[in-house]
Parts: structure tokens; sequence; C-alpha cells
């Protein structure tokens, strides 16, 4: 039998719950207070019409996402010093969940004969199933996130009212366990060095090796908070040369500056599309921090290089074949030991590198805990992002930084305030990734076998580079072992070299711009496509290549 002290906790639960759900939908109504549809046979157009306009006019949560209907829902977790917090993400509703709300907001009625008067009915279930595809013609609003910490908009204004904000498209369920104190509207330099010196403190034990490292770090932090109401934002990425350097762990910090609690993690996955999938569903859930962790080697992939600079990505949902939009407002972070970031990632990512020097870095001990740092001063440090940025502002936005194609809304806010301040700029970092792309690597190296072996300017075949890389002495051996090597290892197909594979390659990199070379591509379909290396010109100002 259940003792009295059980009764009242299980009591207290239901009501905890109850109020939880309250802040989503509101307070229900009573039954004989909700207003009534009529369900008439041939007008069922008319009644889910009804309906979604009941859903709109009840306040409920209720919001379009990716070609289905979504409601913000919270969820208990065990915070960082074993305390429940709130944690809060979108949930696709379905038919059952669909007409559940339904019916908590509305009444059926349907005229009964043998009574000869209108009798209440649960709601058909073709109203929700019809509601539900209705993509494209919803009224209902479409919603591009949910986060539990006030942001700023675009035009430097405050999001901080709970529900829904329709210039960001976001949907604020505030933490209660976080207080802001006041934010001054436009904020002096002196209050920003402040705020800055604020945002250093918990960072203060992780061995950063240079004041870049640093400042991407710091930019972690304003990024996590700001990412919602900024379109696209670069991925951080944490490295290190030795496992227990504290990679993880400073994304924890971050996290908890934004979230309240721990970044949580995916692995990478053993494939690309794996990878791929494991990420989109982090997207649909509205996921304000993803983090890809330990990776081991290499990272890259189309989806990553979208998540960080398209605002709308495509995703695959399981079990449906289309393949729907969905807005991304995450801020995107991977940590691994001897991280590389291939392909595109190296100028969609900034870098942060530490380095303990020490053998066993994991047995260090920090003088104080930043993770607890940061829970007791939160608020404070939330607020210090927005003052910041805010100061930035107010000084009149002055131009520190160069452009950066993509991210000109993150350049001018997190980057240029940074460096406003009299910081490192963390876009320096993409210069360490690109030496270290061996994509860009193997470009590089291709360049300077066709400068040396063919005659630049002129136009080749696959086929015509090929035959000269794999040129033999007449004792049989190569006569240019580097170029043959290069091909092999890139358009190798056991013991030769595939012109498939290679024609592919060429075709790929053309007009990519290294070291002062690009690739040209003379097309002719009939003959095979003809290749040319070229001299630009002028530099790569913005040296991206």
């Amino acid at each position: 039998m259940n003792s009295v002290a059980d009764i009242e906790h299980h009591r207290a639960r239901r009501e905890q719950m109850r109020l939880n759900l309250g802040d989503i939908r509101g307070d229900r109504a009573p039954s004989s207070d909700l207003p009534i549809i009529k369900v008439v046979a041939s007008e069922l157009p008319r009644v889910v019409d009804e309906a979604e306009e009941l859903l709109l006019e009840s306040g409920v949560a209720v919001f379009s996402r990716a070609g289905t209907l979504v409601r913000p829902i919270v969820e208990s977790v065990p915070g960082p010093n074993g305390a429940l917090i709130q944690v809060a993400r979108l949930r696709p509703l379905c038919s059952d969940s669909l007409s559940d709300l339904l019916a908590q907001t509305m009444r059926f009625q349907r005229f009964d004969e043998r009574r000869r008067a209108w009798a209440n009915v649960d709601p058909p279930a073709k109203v929700a199933a019809i509601l539900l595809s209705r993509e494209g013609k919803w009224q209902l609003p479409p919603i591009a996130g949910i986060i539990t910490t006030p942001t700023l908009r675009p035009d430097g204004t405050l999001l901080s009212e709970p529900g829904y904000d329709p210039t960001t498209r976001l949907y604020l369920m505030p933490d209660e366990a976080l207080k802001l104190p006041p934010i001054p509207e436009k904020p002096s330099r002196e209050e920003a060095e402040q705020a800055l010196a604020l945002l250093t403190e918990p960072l203060a034990g992780f061995p950063f090796v240079g004041a870049v490292d640093k400042a991407v770090a710091l930019s972690a932090v304003l990024t996590a908070v700001l990412r919602p109401a900024l379109g696209v934002a670069p991925a951080h990425a944490i490295a290190a040369s030795t496992p227990g350097t504290g990679k993880s762990y400073l994304v924890d910090v971050v996290a908890t500056i934004a979230t309240g609690r721990p970044c949580a993690v995916i692995p990478v996955g053993k494939t690309e599309e794996e990878t791929e999938k494991r990420l989109g569903a982090l997207l649909l859930d509205g996921a304000p921090l993803i983090s890809i962790d330990n990776v081991n080697g290499e990272l890259g992939g189309d989806m990553l290089c979208q998540m960080t600079e398209r605002p709308l990505v495509r995703v695959r949902i399981l079990g449906r074949s289309e393949m729907p939009e969905v807005e991304c407002r995450s801020t995107i972070f991977a940590t691994g030991n001897n991280l590389t970031l291939v392909g595109d990632m190296t100028r969609r990512a900034v870098l942060s590198m530490l380095d303990a020097k020490v053998e066993r870095p994991e047995l260090r001990a920090f003088d104080f805990d930043p993770v607890a740092h940061v829970l007791r001063n939160r608020g404070a440090l939330v607020a210090a992002v927005i003052t910041l940025v805010r100061a930035y502002r107010a000084a009149g936005s002055p131009q520190v930084c160069g452009p950066l194609g993509s991210y000109s809304a993150w350049s001018a806010t997190v980057r240029s305030a940074l460096v406003w301040l009299g910081g490192a700029d963390p876009v320096l970092s993409m210069d360490v990734m690109r030496e270290e792309d061996p994509d860009l690597a193997m470009i590089g190296e291709l360049f300077a076998n066709w400068r040396d072996h063919l005659f630049p300017g002129s136009p080749y075949t696959a086929v015509e580079v090929e035959e000269v890389a794999s040129e033999r002495h007449s004792t049989g051996d190569y006569a240019r072992p580097g170029f043959r090597d290069l091909l092999m290892r890139k358009a190798g197909s056991g013991p030769v070299v595939s012109t498939r594979r290679l024609g592919a390659w060429l075709k790929a990199i053309k007009g990519r711009v290294v070291n002062g070379w690009r690739l040209d591509m003379m097309a002719d379909e009939k003959r095979g496509h003809r290749y040319l290396l070229v001299q630009t010109k002028t530099a790569d100002p913005a040296g991206l290549g």
C-alpha cells in the first residue's frame, strides 16, 4: 500500500505536469465553454477549415515545420548539479495526438436523427488526417526553432517574451531558473569590456594554444546564445593532439551558458549517410546545439556543409520518401584529437586548438569548476553576451574586419564585436585548417606536377594526363613516379589509374584557385573534356581558394 508521502509525491508530480502542459497550451476551458463545429456529411473541407481556425484562436502552440505540424514540449532531464532541468524540443504531431488537441480545444457535434438534436462526438479521424496532409495550405505559423534562453533579434531588440515570436519564427519557453539582470539598451565600450572579462572567466583553465584559439572559444559562447536569430553561422571545432585535454568539456561550458546544461553529443557515423541521418533527426527536433564528439581524423560532408552555410536544409525523414526543407538554427560543434576538417568545411568552421603540454592532461586540476561557475552566474553571462553585441552596435558597428562570404550577419555581430574590443580574429583559424586540408593539399600537388610535367595553358584530356604520368623509361621504371603516385592515390583502380575517376576529379575541381593557379575545362562531350592549367591574374584576397 502506498504511503501518505508517496501519494503526496505523485499528486505533486501530476500537478507539475499539469502546469507544464498549461505553459504550452494554456489553461483548458471547461467542455461546455468550448466552441462547436457541426459535422455534416459532404462538408469535410469546411469542418477541417474550422478546426484549423479554432486551433489558431485557442492559442494552442501548434506550428508547421518540415512538411508536418509540430508542438513544443518540455522534458525534465538531469542537470550538471544533479537537479532536474527543463529541456524543450519540437515533437511532430500524428493523427492521434492532433485529435487529442482538437478534443481539448473544441467540440464536434453530429445531428442525431433519433433524438432530433445535436450530440457531442469525438473528433472525426479524417479531420486530423486531412489537416496534417494540407502542407502548403496551413494557416498555422511556421516555426524555425525552440529556445529556452532569451536572444537578440537581427534588429538588436531583445527576444525575451515567452511564446511565439513572428519576427524570428522562434518559440521561447523560458528557463525559470534563469534570471537576467538589467541589460542597457546602448552600453558603453567600458561596459562591453566588463562583459568580455566576465565571459572570459569560465575559460581561464583551458590550455589554448594562442590568442586566436581563445577568440574561437569566445566566439562559440556568443554564437551559441545569438545563433537562433542568425540565418547562418560557421561551425566551431575544438581539437587537440592528446585525449583528455578538455575539448568536450569546453563545449559543455559553452552549452551550459546557452542552455543551462551540458551539450548532448552524437558520434560521427561510419558512413556520410549515417551521419546525415543523425544530424537530420536533431534538426527536426529543433536542437539548439549539436556536437559531433570525438571525431578521429577527417570531418566533412555535404549535410554538415549545408547546415553551417544554408538557412534551409533538406533532410531525410525515416519512413518518408520526400526530403522536406527545415530551417536550421543550430550551433554546430565538432571535437576530436588531431581533428582535420576537409573540403568546403575548411571555410565553414573556425578552429580552437588546445594543448596542455603534458603526457596525461586528464589529470590536470582546474582552480575552480567552470560549469559550476557558469550555473552560479548564468544570468549575468547571458546578459554579458547581449551587452557586448549591443555595445558594438551602439558604437556604430565600426568596420574592423574584412568580409566573410556566406557569414555576413555572423561576421558583423559575433566576429566584429570581439575584434572591436581588441581580441584576435577567430576567422584566422581557417588558415590553419586550409594548410591541413588533405583535399586542398592534393589539388596543390596536382597543379605542381602539372607545371613540372605538362605545359600550362595547353589543354589535355584525362587520358592524356594519365599517359604522361604513367610513361616509363626503357628500364621499366616510371619516368614521373611522383605524378603517377598522386593519380593512383586519387583515381587508382587496382594496378592502373582509372581515367574515368581521374576525369571526374578534374571536373570536380575545375575553377578552383590554389596557390595562384586554376584548372579550366573546355567541354567536349564527343572527344572528351579538355583541361588546362592557367595562372590567375590576382591573388586570392580572402585566402580561401
